[in-house]
């Protein structure tokens, strides 16, 4: 028996890793049954992701010559169970891609890594063997290797990885983006040494002193970090977790203190120390001294002391600097490289000043006081292009757009002598205050690809690839970021951004829940605290909404106690969306107005306007619609002074429903066309709301055409994008309401049964429900007012029970038109007693005004009498004359229906009139089903006047 090396290779994709040597498939680390015929095609799909497997080769890969099976529907078979594995959809693929008459392609991006070399037994074959293969012996890895197997090993994986390199090169030659999976998965990354200043006590206790640690923790670390030998941690990161995990004011730290700061900040060396300043501040003498410990073990491994003139900062915290690089191995900063550490940092000593106090205030979540100190900081020193990034940060913070834009464009222009690594950060920040999320992208990948060690960059990468809309090349980001040394790669905003590329709501929730568990084991409180927030999110939108509250007043408790109000504003906003969700509409109300005092006095207009919007969406709910339009219009206030379109397209959209639902049809068609060209104007691809709202309007005042074309270009849009299907069967329902008033009644039942079947998938019960009732009233168009009464049943039960007034409303108000067709008088007073009851504290015409035409039409049912013809027709005359004010053609023509039914009773010449003036309006407008049934009527009628009295 002789050793040899099993080739085997580990597939990512996903949570998911598929294991060829062991033949395993694991789903975030979890074992998952999968039979050897799905496996065996899973594994050829990815060894070749991208490209199309033929049905043929599956078949001779499955079944070789010979072998007698039913190909089609084995190979079905085998499909079927391979999808059940992964949890996949063949109508909306996320991994395997079926292409009709060819085959299949996997088209989710996979990292190949090569597993771990497995060592088995072979039968060595002698010159009188038959050569057969016999079995093999799986190898203890806990038994000690040859050197000659090792270096056997070794060169393997050299091979493969070249082949792997060389047929990525191939693949990806001809297209643009970022590196390829397979070759990243494979390339040894290299690491710096990471250092962490921690900052500098003051000494002499002066608070006019107290700048100087800032100033001087930064100044280090610009030292440092020049010459790119050294990985920096970023003071943000320093700052958030003082914030959050204090450790003690000291020259140095015990060994537990900085194992735990190491480890929260993937450090594996610490810089901190103390400073005095003796005399006066611009003439006194200044002392700092300095120790650096390994993080893991606490040793101190070397102190550092300087002393110099007040005014010589950079001067001291130059030698400071050259002293830890020569302790380091790191060699001195070239005269070239001196230019970008002064270009770093303020030249003006007041500069300096203001820079640092604004950066505390910054760090500390007070954007406000952080602004205007760093306004004053760039009037002293107006060419340090760092303090304008600083303040685009504070009015990004702040809620300013425009602001932000403005100075990180002045940021970028002033950047040209930073250091190489700063300067791309500029360039990307610049980028991404325009929304120019494809070129930040760009920018932060060559940063990534410069400096694959830093966690900061590859983040920053896949958060501008989502933002773009690449959420493959974003995996592939977080795929290189998982393979980085453990402490790296098991920070846990890796997972926070992973879980914005998937869409499956508990593939969501577990690496929400991966990064909770990281984040508390390694002391990161605040993002523990956006964890949680994240947690609320999916809980509250997702199918265990009871839950959600623990983890927003968790991330709330931190978020206040760290000082970052805005951080628990936005906490506090989730947990009025949940109580709103619930049908707690008060508690809501109240839970915004406590985030809304939290954000008192910041002069912050971005969540300010989140929280007045979801404020007036409860006060648009219980009906006061005063208070929630004056809450929208203030909402878009804030908005546009965020300089956020999108979101002030939204609040003047909702505005225009609120006097839609007064009546006032031509105020809120103007407002829909504002909040049309805002959405078109910034994403020109997908206006699509606002298209099926303003069609829906069109509908009621009889602009029937205009209606069709906004409906249809709605649904084509929402059509191509898997998710959103709220949207998407809101605008079919919208386009079948169209047809039906068309009189297609085939294409309409076609939008609404597609529309309910989408919603039943989606398990949203009241939009279940909303499609039941439009297919009932379509049954009754057809003359099937006995199909039409069950759907209308479940309707009315699962409107009432989620306290939907006005969809109960409509469906009572339809139920008694129903019933009555069905000769059930009784009944069908009473649903229209019900609906009226609903309706009573509603403006809405598009309720009140069907209810006294089927009021009226329940008159014209009684036994016939001069009183009650006379007051069925002053009802619908009356409502006629209202609808044709207000512009509600449909319901006008709805009520003239009525009236031209009744004049045929009463008075058969005025009834023809009537019925033929509408049939010919409603025809020239489109309105074809109301102008059949108006010739309808009087063709009855004349059949009745030919047949003479019996």
């Amino acid at each position: 028996m002789g050793p040899t090396v099993a080739s085997a290779q580990i597939f990512r994709f996903g949570l998911f890793e598929a294991d060829a040597g062991r033949n395993t498939l694991t789903r975030s680390g979890a074992r998952i049954k999968i039979q050897d015929q799905p496996f065996r095609v899973l594994l050829l799909l990815l060894q070749r992701p991208g490209e199309i497997i033929t049905r043929e080769e599956l078949r001779q890969k499955l079944w070789p010559e010979g072998t007698h099976v039913d190909f089609d529907g084995s190979l079905n078979v085998v499909l079927k169970k391979l999808r059940a594995a992964l949890d996949d959809d063949s109508d909306n693929p996320r991994f395997i891609e079926t292409v009709p008459r060819r085959g299949y392609r996997f088209v989710a991006p996979v990292a190949v890594i090569p597993a771990e070399p497995r060592v088995v037994e072979v039968a060595v074959p002698s010159s009188t063997e038959s050569g057969q293969v016999v079995a093999a012996q799986t190898f203890d890895p806990s038994r000690p290797r040859q050197w000659r197997w090792l270096i056997y090993s070794v060169a393997v994986l050299l091979l493969i990885s070249l082949a792997v390199f060389v047929w990525n090169l191939r693949r990806h030659a001809s297209t643009a983006g970022g590196p390829s999976t397979q070759a990243e998965a494979t390339r040894v990354l290299p690491v710096r040494k990471s250092v962490a200043v921690l900052g500098f006590h003051n000494m002499s206790g002066r608070p006019e002193d107290a700048w100087l640690a800032t100033a001087f923790s930064e100044m280090l670390s610009t030292e440092l970090a020049n010459g790119e030998k050294l990985r920096l941690v970023s003071g943000e990161e320093v700052a958030n977790l003082r914030l959050s995990a204090p450790w003690p004011q000291t020259d140095t730290l015990r060994p537990g203190t900085t194992s735990r700061i190491g480890t929260a900040l993937n450090s594996d060396l610490l810089v901190l120390g103390s400073y005095t300043n003796v005399g006066r501040n611009d003439r006194g003498q200044l002392r700092l001294d300095l120790c650096l410990q390994d993080a893991k073990t606490g040793e101190i491994l070397t102190e550092v002391a300087e002393t110099g003139g007040s005014e010589d900062l950079f001067q001291i915290a130059s030698r400071v600097g050259a002293k830890l690089r020569d302790r380091l191995g790191v060699p001195r900063l070239a005269e070239t490289d001196q230019a970008g550490v002064l270009a770093s940092l303020p030249l003006d000593r007041e500069a300096a000043r203001l820079y640092a106090l604004g950066l505390v205030k910054l760090r500390e979540f007070d954007a406000l006081a952080a602004k205007d100190l760093l306004e004053q900081a760039s009037k002293a020193d107006p060419k340090f292009s760092l303090v304008h990034v600083m303040l685009a940060r504070a009015w990004s913070q702040l809620g300013y757009e425009q602001k932000r834009k403005d100075e990180a464009k002045k940021a970028w222009d002033l950047s040209i002598d930073l250091p190489r690594a700063e300067r791309m950060l500029v360039e990307g920040d610049y980028y991404e205050s325009l929304g120019d999320h494809e070129h930040a992208a760009s920018t932060y990948r060559a940063l990534f690809e410069l400096f694959p060690d830093s966690v900061e960059y590859g983040l920053q990468l896949a958060s501008a690839q989502i933002a773009a809309g690449h959420g493959s090349q974003a995996q592939e980001t977080i795929a290189q970021l998982r393979r980085l040394p453990k402490l790296a790669s098991d920070d846990p905003r890796i997972d926070l951004v992973e879980a914005k590329i998937v869409t499956s709501k508990p593939d969501i929730l577990v690496l929400v829940r991966s990064a909770i568990r990281k984040a508390s084991s390694q002391g990161k409180k605040l993002i523990y605290a956006q964890a949680r927030r994240d947690e609320c999110v999916s809980l509250v939108y997702g199918e265990h909404p009871e839950l959600a509250n623990a983890s927003c007043e968790e991330a709330y408790n931190i978020f206040i106690a760290a000082g970052n109000r805005l951080g628990a504003a936005d906490a506090v906003r989730l947990m009025g969306d949940h109580q709103g969700s619930e049908g707690h509409i008060e508690q809501a109300i109240a839970t915004y107005q406590r985030a809304l005092d939290i954000l008192q006095g910041l002069g912050e207009h971005e969540k300010t306007g989140a929280i007045l919007n979801n404020m007036a969406n409860d006060f648009a709910n219980q009906g006061k619609l005063d208070r929630a339009e004056e809450l929208y219009r203030k909402a878009k206030f804030h908005f546009e002074q965020a300089g956020d379109r999108i979101n002030t397209g939204t609040a003047i959209g909702n505005t225009a429903d609120i006097l839609y639902l007064r009546g006032n049809l031509a105020a809120a068609a103007k407002l829909y066309e504002q909040s049309l060209a805002i959405e078109a104007s910034v994403d020109p691809s997908n206006p699509a709301y606002y298209l099926y709202r303003l069609a829906d309007l069109e509908l009621t005042q009889g602009q029937v055409a205009e209606a069709h074309g906004h409906a249809q270009r709605a649904t084509d849009m929402l059509q191509p994008y898997k998710g959103g299907y709220q949207y998407l069967t809101s605008a079919m329902t919208v386009l079948g309401d169209v047809l039906n008033t068309e009189g297609d009644l085939k294409g309409a039942r076609a939008q609404y049964q597609a529309a309910l079947d989408t919603r039943q998938k989606m398990g949203e019960m009241d939009l279940v429900a909303e499609s039941q009732a439009s297919l009932a009233e379509l049954a009754m168009e057809e003359g099937h007012p006995e199909q039409a009464e069950p759907l209308l049943r479940s309707a009315i039960a699962e409107f009432e029970k989620e306290k939907a007034d006005p969809d109960a409303t409509s469906s009572y108000t339809l139920f008694s038109r129903v019933l009555l067709m069905q000769g059930k008088v009784e009944e069908s007073r009473h649903a229209i007693r019900r609906a009226s009851e609903l309706s009573r504290n509603s403006p809405d015409p598009a309720l009140r005004l069907p209810i006294a035409i089927q009021t009226a039409r329940l008159e014209m049912a009684a036994p016939a009498s001069g009183a009650t013809t006379a007051a069925a027709r002053h009802e619908l005359r009356a409502t006629q004359e209202t609808a044709r004010k207000l512009g509600y053609f449909n319901l006008e023509c709805e009520a003239r229906l009525a009236l031209g039914e009744l004049e045929l009773k009463a008075n058969p010449a005025l009834g023809r009139s009537v019925l033929k003036d509408l049939s010919d309006e409603a025809s020239g407008r489109g309105m074809l089903l109301v102008s059949r049934k108006a010739n309808d009527l009087m063709v009855s009628a004349n059949v009745v006047a030919a047949a003479g009295p019996r």
